[in-house]
């Protein structure tokens, strides 16, 4: 049995959607039933457990009988601080029920990109408070996996978009079908790249199933790099609106962010649109001899447009 935790979040819906597709007996913890059964797209595949990953009780009837833990859970910026706690209590419920865990990273950890291209050996180095938040998760993770007691993967990605993406690029794809002005939060021209999540939750999926991958991180980047300007373009090109779009520098920002408690704690994340850091995923093509998931940005912007055209 796989358990998904934050199942009906970006990446967790993916994942379970994703077990779903493969045959894999999959229980979703969810808070609200009615909101897994819009984006789950195999129910009846799918084993729905409703409550909160903050009961401990909850937690043990969740892990009953589970060999591996999607552990996807993650809180709006604002209330990063409760995470450590939360995925404490995570933890210590995979430790009792013997199971593995495989966990999403993010790029916050390294900070200033030392390099073209950020390896797995990149210093973590991060610039940022929620940098230091993730380090310490997955030091946390890492730590238990050392000592055996809970076996964890971390797989690492940069930005996501696509269907039931929570990103930066939702308001893209919004101004794009509107044909209004998209607003990009950093320098229009400035090198980036993004994943598509069906493609993150397969790179996740992949990892899960081989037993030595356990115990160390695999960075998955996008298809490529790409300025924020070029891949705003590819959105509105989908559409079929003339590309309209404005960038927000630090100042600006910051200025918001005196009244915009999200736009306040962007704030410090901003160096990541105005400077690249590209993920290099050679590792996980050598260790798994198959190239990351890697959906051209064409396709996974028709996807992800299609996904939008959809929601009421």
């Amino acid at each position: 049995m796989n358990l998904v935790i934050g199942s009906t979040g970006s990446i967790g819906s993916a994942v379970v959607n994703e077990l779903s597709s493969r045959g894999v007996q999959v229980r979703a913890l969810v808070r609200d039933s009615n909101k897994a059964r819009k984006v789950f797209r195999d129910l009846e595949k799918v084993e729905l457990l409703e409550g909160s990953a903050e009961s401990s009780q909850v937690l043990s009837t969740a892990f009953e009988g589970v060999n591996i833990v999607f552990n996807c859970l993650n809180l709006p910026y604002p209330e990063w601080g409760r995470l450590p706690a939360i995925h404490l209590r995570i933890l210590n419920a995979a430790k009792r029920a013997s199971a593995k865990m495989v966990f999403p990273g993010n790029v916050y950890i390294y900070g200033h990109a030392q390099s073209a291209k950020v390896s797995e050996n990149h210093p973590r180095n991060p610039c940022s408070r929620k940098g230091q938040l993730r380090v310490q998760l997955e030091e946390m993770f890492m730590g238990a996996s050392r000592r055996n007691d809970v076996p964890a993967i971390t797989v690492r990605f940069p930005d996501f978009y696509g269907p039931n993406a929570s990103s930066i690029g939702d308001g893209i794809f919004t101004a794009a079908i509107a044909g209004k002005t998209a607003r990009w939060l950093g320098s229009l021209d400035a090198l980036h790249e993004f994943i598509l999540i069906s493609d993150a939750a397969k790179a996740m999926a992949t990892a899960a199933d081989r037993a030595d991958a356990y115990g160390q991180d695999f960075n998955i980047p996008g298809p490529e790099a790409i300025t924020a300007r070029d891949w705003i373009k590819l959105v509105f090109k989908e559409t079929g609106h003339k590309p309209r779009m404005k960038g927000t520098g630090k100042l600006t920002m910051y200025l918001f962010g005196i009244f915009n408690k999200m736009a306040h704690e962007f704030a410090e994340m901003q160096y990541l649109t105005e400077e690249p850091l590209i993920l290099d995923g050679t590792k996980f093509t050598k260790f798994f001899g198959t190239k990351y998931p890697s959906t051209a940005y064409v396709e996974g912007i028709r996807q992800t447009l299609a996904w939008m055209k959809t929601r009421p």
